[in-house]
């Protein structure tokens, strides 16, 4: 049984590359990138060896941050495996058990568990002080990645129910969305403790190491140290929290395959009334309706709530450094930065409205209609925000003589971004989650085109907006005229960008719309 699903975990991996041409060569970027990533962190880890002062440091806080990961992320992507949950073998015949094993087995036959793998072997490594240090490094690396791979699926098994739900998942994904604002911040301030920092690290990683967390990770660095009998300490109850989380997996299966529910979904039921909500309320145009729908669409799409909540907090970070560390110039950012997310969000916006598409092409609409719809709540929340930020901006700087720079630039940022925008996304849509899935969650193979698209989409941003990026440094440079040359050309060059950027969108609209709707619907 264990190899029957470790064969099937396989032959679904090897699909991925069987998907259409652009989701395969974007499936292996994203592998080579990654690759790339983990082989260097490893190359890191394994660089420890000979410090056995760092590695006590390093590996059990590393080994702990590795844990939470695997934890936490398939929450966030809402079970982003789904070939992993135990309620699709309810019909079959199977010893609980032996589900268990084969399931962990096929876990870790993923990429996260084989980059986690090469991280283990860069630990055993940089632990590799003594021959005793490298067996029990190389034994505690095995028990940490075990546990940490069992307790994310016996996690995942018993939030089934919870993120099954709709306000399970918007409550999981609102949870996400907090944590990814907080990383920015919480690195702003660790760069900036300097000295602290190193005091703060040991600290914190004596306290790790006798957590379940760090029990398997820090036995090794014990050893290396002279502390035998603590890092045997540590090693054994590591062993016995594999034990334990072992058993709750396998007694979570049971449940599941006993009792499945993890696939019925109570999300809120709709209405049926005559209301017909923007749709009755915006302009009866087909401009008007395509419009209704996508502001529809980001007041209630956990997809587009995820970016309508985050466009206008990432460029608060900005005040971070204006705060800690004085750099007074860092609030003129704010409005150029809210500028470039509000038009770089839509870059893909057909991908995420492709189930309607259809009713485009059935209804003859133009692509010029069609561009200038989805841009409405981009528009309507630049024309609310942008003025907020760029006063905000230079009341915080004290520097109220460049606000005629800082707004033409932030128009000159956001028609670049809306005419690449109105281009890339008919050009080049790449895979996104569909509707009601997590907005944190990734279709398979997509990585590599995913990371792709984006850069280009924001190169492409910047190089359309560069006139206007030059003259704004030498307003800041000089002051002058360049300041009102910068407010008047960033106005001029971003309507020109847009308007250029919408109607080649338009007229590539109109001649691949149906193509477009067969690479969506693959």
């Amino acid at each position: 049984m264990v190899a029957h699903l470790v064969r099937l975990k396989l032959g679904l991996l090897r699909n991925t590359f069987r998907r259409s041409r652009a989701q395969a060569v974007g499936a292996v970027i994203g592998i080579i990138y990654f690759t790339g990533l983990v082989v260097a962190v490893a190359v890191g880890l394994g660089a420890l060896r000979g410090t056995p002062d760092a590695v006590r440091v390093v590996v059990p806080l590393a080994g702990a941050a590795g844990t939470v990961l695997w934890t936490v992320v398939p929450l966030l992507s809402f079970g982003s495996d789904p070939t992993l949950d135990p309620g699709r073998f309810a019909t079959f015949a199977i010893p609980h058990r032996d589900l268990a094993v084969g399931l962990l087995a096929a876990a870790l036959v993923g990429l996260p568990a084989i980059a986690s793998t090469v991280l283990c072997v860069g630990v055993v490594v940089g632990s590799s002080q003594t021959l005793t240090s490298t067996l029990v490094a190389l034994v505690g690396a095995a028990i940490g990645l075990l546990t940490a791979v069992t307790t994310s699926r016996w996690v995942s098994a018993r939030m089934t129910r919870i993120i099954s739900s709709r306000r399970g998942r918007d409550a999981v994904g609102v949870i996400g969305l907090l944590l990814l604002v907080l990383v920015g911040p919480a690195f702003s301030l660790l760069g900036n403790l300097g000295s602290d920092l190193v005091g703060l690290a040991t600290t914190a990683a004596r306290v790790v190491a006798w957590t379940p967390l760090g029990w398997a990770w820090a036995a090794s660095g014990d050893v290396a140290a002279g502390d035998v009998g603590v890092g045997v300490v540590r090693l054994v109850l590591a062993a016995a929290l594999l034990a334990l989380v072992g058993w709750a997996w396998a007694t979570a299966i049971r449940e599941q395959v006993e009792n499945p529910t993890g696939g019925t979904r109570s999300d809120a039921s709709v209405s049926t009334g005559s209301d017909l909500g923007l749709l009755a309320r915006l302009p009866g145009t087909p401009r008007g309706a395509v419009a209704a729908r996508a502001l529809t669409s980001w007041r209630r799409d956990p997809r587009y709530q995820v970016s309508l909540a985050m466009t206008p907090v990432l460029p608060l970070v900005l005040l971070i450094p204006f705060v800690t560390s004085d750099l007074t110039w860092t609030p003129l950012l704010m409005a150029p930065l809210l500028a470039f997310l509000l038009g770089w969000s839509e870059h893909n916006a057909v991908a995420y409205e492709g189930d309607a598409l259809w009713l485009h092409l059935v209804a003859g609409l133009s692509g010029r209609d069609d561009r200038v719809g989805r841009l409405v709540p981009g528009a309507l929340l630049s024309a609310v925000l942008l003025p907020v930020y760029a006063g905000v901006g230079v009341a915080l700087a004290g520097r109220w003589d460049l606000l005629p720079a800082v707004v033409g630039l932030s128009v000159g940022v956001l028609g670049a971004g809306f005419g690449v925008s109105s281009v890339m996304s008919v050009v080049l849509p790449y895979p996104v989650p569909a509707s009601g899935e997590s907005p944190f969650s990734a279709p398979p193979g997509a990585a590599g085109i995913t990371l792709g698209a984006q850069s280009l989409a924001s190169l492409c941003t910047v190089v359309l907006a560069a006139p206007t990026l030059v003259l704004a440094w030498f307003a800041w440079q000089d002051g002058g005229a360049f300041v009102w040359l910068t407010g008047v050309a960033g106005v001029v060059l971003g309507a020109v960008g847009g308007l250029a950027g919408l109607r080649l969108g338009a007229r590539l609209y109109d001649r691949r719309a149906p193509e477009l709707l067969a690479a969506l619907q693959r």
